[in-house]
């Protein structure tokens, strides 16, 4: 999809900037997506949590659930198919995502140049 059509789609406040992905978190997405042969891409999304609004999301999508959706911008980022639903791209737009390993944790980090305010954990965000 181009960047003209999904810029049709979001209010003109929200013209779509796209997304980063870093090299690190873009193997790791790769990794996840190989380890079963149904997975097709990835869903970038957003959920209410916390006491700050919102988290993020990031879920595997089977090839049964890969199907044309004018509710969600789709596009290839490098080689991994991306969804995110037009309802949330105003919070996704923008975003760059990393993966951190630190000890023995791992998770995707996302960085955000419009978030207001953090959750106390860290959690949870809220945009004005």
């Amino acid at each position: 999809m181009k960047t003209k059509k999904i810029n049709a789609y979001l209010p003109h406040e929200h013209q779509w900037k796209g997304i980063e992905i870093t090299k690190k978190a873009l193997k790791q997405i790769l990794f996840l997506i190989s380890n079963n042969s149904e997975n097709k891409g990835i869903r970038i999304g957003t959920k209410k949590s916390g006491c700050a609004g919102f988290r993020y999301t990031m879920e595997l999508v089977k090839d049964k659930e890969v199907i044309e959706n004018k509710n969600d911008i789709i596009f290839y980022y490098k080689n991994v198919l991306v969804y995110i639903s037009l309802k949330e791209a105003p919070l996704l737009n923008g975003i760059k995502i990393d993966f951190i390993k630190d000890s023995i944790n791992e998770v995707f980090k996302y960085y955000n140049p419009k978030i207001e305010k953090f959750c106390g954990c860290g959690e949870s965000f809220s945009i004005d």
